[in-house]
This record gives structure tokens, C-alpha cells and sequence, in this order.
């Protein structure tokens, strides 16, 4: 299952969050793959795609970094599937 996880980098923790970043790189826990990661050019946050039947490697994800960043993990969808959603709904 693909998920979306957002994360907002409050002014007062960014020199720890950079410098967790610089140090460690940010990686995927053992279990998930990471299509792509994203930073908002402020520097206030960013997002990525991950994709894991793992829902540990989920909560490993979101325990190393939520001590000093706000995170939201949700599930998501491509229109493919969204579509057949649509599509049975309405039958």
C-alpha cells in the first residue's frame, strides 16, 4: 500500500531537524520502500511516498522523527483505483 507522509518543521527545532538529517540521511525503515521525497523551498516542511504492507515500518518511520517534527501519515491512492471506486458507486 502506498502512503503520503507530510511533515512541518517548526522554527524554533530546524537546526536539530537539519542536522538529524545531514547526519542520518533520512532513510526508509527495513520493510519500505521511498519513491520520492519532497522539501518545501521555505524550509517549513516537505513530503513523501512510501509504499510498505508493513505497518510497523510505519510507526518506526514516524518514532524517529516525530520528538521533533509535527508528522501525518495517510494512506493514499492512484486515480486507477480511486476510479474503480467511483465506478462501482455509481453502478
Amino acid at each position: 500500500m502506498f502512503y503520503s507522509i507530510n511533515w512541518k518543521i517548526v522554527p524554533e527545532m530546524r537546526n536539530q531537524v537539519q542536522a538529524r538529517f545531514m547526519e542520518t540521511g533520512g532513510p526508509s525503515p527495513e520493510g519500505m520502500t521511498m519513491h520520492s521525497r519532497y522539501h518545501y523551498v521555505d524550509g517549513s516542511g516537505g513530503f513523501a511516498i512510501l509504499e510498505t504492507d508493513d505497518p510497523a515500518a510505519l510507526a518506526t518511520l514516524a518514532n524517529d522523527w516525530s520528538d521533533i517534527l509535527p508528522i501525518e501519515i495517510k494512506p493514499i491512492a492512484s486515480d486507477e483505483v480511486i476510479g474503480g471506486v467511483i465506478q462501482a458507486a455509481a453502478s
